[in-house]
């Protein structure tokens, strides 16, 4: 994600002057053109591209740009609530851990120390979802980066599963419910424990939603067709060919031209916000976030620097 003031000139101009530059060129050599050879292109040029034409086309054209950036931006929106939702009920599930889970109310006779270290295992397996969440979303397979955070008997039970963030919730839930008895105090702490589970499985499911529930192609390609159309058009209609071309005008309908193409790109960066690219939601930094926030609860000192932006970009 760019983080703000992380978008400088110096980064607007690589990402969308630099990356079109042979668009630039062909778009400049197409208006050019039609303007030097006004002998073969003006009768054709007033009946069918007229400046009232393709103004009415670009008019359908934004519209439909409209649309899909506002779709796309929805998407890259609710990616960033969903995380910040998992944000807060990891802080709620290592709250719980560390204030139900008290001696009275486990069914085992556990010490101090024997506590703690539930309550550690507990709150780290929670950790190691994010993680595994997270990879799940990038479709990544590196299961060493859950090591700090699992026992190497859980990670092998949960190795080559196709849904692992579910796998290591099915362990908390499972875990909760031996801890605890059957009485009706103990019954209402593993619902409360079972609602805030149910709350992180539901954002799970949602990101997945999002990641697995693609852009219509149809959209996609129709969108690209017209914008490219319209980039080449607008220098081809407004550079008329009966007077005098200067270098401010020539730039002004290029940057109209490229108005068009930008605003498309931009669409496509925001469309899948769990890609790991420059736009996308940053979940290793929330995934730090989670991790330094839970071992603080639990008392701890020695906590991983929070993850920083590199040239503007939060990953």
């Amino acid at each position: 994600m760019i983080v703000r003031n992380g978008a400088g000139l110096k980064m607007m101009f690589r990402e969308y002057i630099l990356r079109n530059w042979v668009a630039i060129i062909l778009i400049s050599s197409v208006g050019l053109l039609m303007r030097y050879l006004d002998d073969v292109f003006l009768g054709f040029q007033a009946t069918v591209f007229s400046s009232s034409a393709v103004s009415m086309l670009a008019t359908v054209v934004g519209i439909f740009l409209v649309f899909r950036f506002d779709n796309a931006y929805q998407r890259w929106w609710e990616a960033r609530k969903l995380w910040g939702q998992l944000v807060n009920s990891s802080r709620t599930f290592a709250r719980q851990v560390r204030t139900l889970l008290s001696p009275e109310r486990v069914k085992h006779d556990y010490s101090v120390s024997q506590l703690a270290t539930l309550h550690k295992t507990l709150i780290y397996r929670q950790i190691a979802f994010v993680n595994a969440l997270r990879m799940h979303l990038r479709e990544e397979s590196d299961l060493a980066q859950l090591k700090p955070f699992i026992k190497e008997a859980e990670l092998a039970l949960v190795e080559g599963k196709d849904n692992i963030p579910c796998e290591l919730l099915n362990l908390q839930a499972t875990e909760l419910a031996e801890l605890l008895g059957d009485s009706v105090e103990q019954t209402m702490l593993l619902m409360q424990f079972d609602n805030t589970l149910t709350a992180i499985t539901d954002t799970q499911g949602a990101c997945e939603r999002i990641n697995n529930t693609v852009f219509p192609d149809m959209v996609s390609h129709i969108s690209k067709y017209f914008v490219w159309g319209m980039a080449f058009l607008i220098p081809a209609v407004f550079l008329e060919p009966d007077k005098s071309i200067y270098v401010v005008e020539l730039i002004t309908v290029l940057f109209m031209a490229m108005a068009f193409i930008i605003v498309q790109q931009l669409a496509v960066s925001l469309m899948n916000p769990f890609d790991n690219k420059k736009n996308d939601t940053p979940m290793s930094a929330l995934c730090r976030t989670i991790e330094r926030d839970l071992k603080r609860q639990l008392g701890e000192t020695d906590l991983p620097e929070p993850v920083k932006p590199v040239k503007g970009i939060l990953m």
